[in-house]
């Protein structure tokens, strides 16, 4: 049995979650999953390390239990944090495909169709190429996506942690604003942030608190560079946290002194269209149609060019370098698919225009089965430092 004192979720739960994917299987008909993506390895087992940076391999058989492979040194952490039991290691000495076929071969998962994620990020072409030229029996086949599809409706154990996520965000949020005054540093309100995380038990996020000021607050993707906060200028503040790999995430702008007339018009603007967005939310609803009431709003004000991002994203279990579940689902144009009782989503409404402004305000929400739960609460507004 696992040795796991850190379980995140019941055994039940992790089996059941194994079973959904096992059920899929049969009906792809893939006799094996190779699962190489570090969240979705989490989603299954509980695993979670630091050394994802390295190759591992989570293998789902046709029925029981999965099995591990990872470095030997991995060893304990799977022994603390998984609940499964089978685990296959490999020294250093030993090459990691050498040590996927050897696993591979002993256990009988040699043959037959086998899943894989073409889009997994830790599965390289080289490495597929090699396992494809050396797995002759084997029908390959592309899971892309399919376990990330499972991870958008949250279980009641996983919407706790989207909820603690929400609160940590948020207070990291309030305690970031506090900080910004003529003088500090982006490293200052970044310290800020993070002892707000800190201070309400987040790990550390998946993105870095996105922290920008003056012309950087134009920037979408900028983050702290130490670079001193002065008067008369913005400073842009995106901010999530994180329980049990779990994200939530909120976007707020504030401003040291008097900010132009059109910063109060776009932060309204951009409230708007957020607060049109979470008004449309509940099950059954398409997503492209949360987009388009977001979108509305922007695009009557005729700013609808400088909105150069979809409307949302699922957001959930995360790993560096990326806080988002955009792959499998986002609140966009075309986007059919429907919200279920279950799904989180980061909604953003915000306009750029480099050298100019970079406003906007976020929520993260979960989707309830008769409407929506806005999961962070700071105050939609620009703040204003006088």
């Amino acid at each position: 049995m696992s040795t796991a004192y850190d379980l995140p979720f019941t055994i039940e739960e992790f089996r059941g979650r194994v079973s959904k994917v096992q059920e899929e299987m049969a009906r792809r008909g893939i006799d094996t999953l190779l699962v190489h993506t570090p969240e979705n390895i989490y989603y299954l087992t509980g695993y979670r390390t630091l050394g994802y940076y390295s190759y591992m391999m989570l293998v789902v058989p046709s029925e029981g239990d999965p099995m591990h492979l990872a470095r030997l040194i991995e060893k304990s952490v799977l022994q603390g944090t998984s609940w499964v039991p089978n685990v296959e290691t490999h020294p250093d000495t030993e090459n990691y495909l050498d040590a996927t076929l050897r696993v591979l071969k002993q256990h009988g998962f040699d043959k037959g169709t086998v899943g894989v994620d073409f889009s997994a990020w830790y599965l390289t072409i080289a490495d597929f190429t090699a396992l494809k030229e050396r797995l002759p029996g084997v029908t390959w086949t592309d899971s892309t996506l399919m376990i990330e599809t499972m991870r958008l409706i949250k279980s009641p154990a996983e919407q706790a942690y989207s909820r603690h996520a929400g609160r940590a965000a948020s207070e990291a949020m309030r305690r970031a604003i506090d900080a910004v005054r003529d003088g500090v540093t982006e490293n200052d309100v970044m310290a800020a942030a993070y002892s707000g995380l800190l201070a309400m038990g987040s790990e550390f996020p998946a993105l870095p608190p996105l922290i920008n000021s003056g012309v950087r607050h134009t920037m979408a993707h900028a983050t702290a560079e130490n670079n001193p906060v002065v008067w008369g200028e913005a400073v842009h503040l995106e901010i999530g946290g994180s329980i049990k790999r779990y994200h939530a995430a909120n976007l707020r702008v504030c401003h040291i002194g008097e900010p132009p007339k059109l910063f109060y018009d776009l932060t309204d603007l951009c409230r708007r269209s957020l607060e049109a967005a979470i008004a449309a939310i509940r099950p059954g609803v398409p997503a492209e149609d949360i987009d388009r009431v977001a979108r509305k709003v922007i695009d009557d004000a005729g700013y609808g060019d400088k909105f150069r991002h979809k409307a949302g994203y699922s957001i959930g279990i995360a790993l560096p370098p990326d806080w988002s579940e955009a792959r499998a689902f986002m609140l966009r144009g075309g986007e059919k698919r429907t919200l279920q009782p279950g799904m989180v989503f980061h909604v953003l409404p915000a306009v750029f225009e480099y050298r100019e402004y970079g406003l906007g305000v976020s929520e993260t929400v979960l989707v309830t089965e008769d409407g929506v739960e806005v999961l962070t609460n700071t105050e939609r507004k620009i703040f204003v430092k006088r």
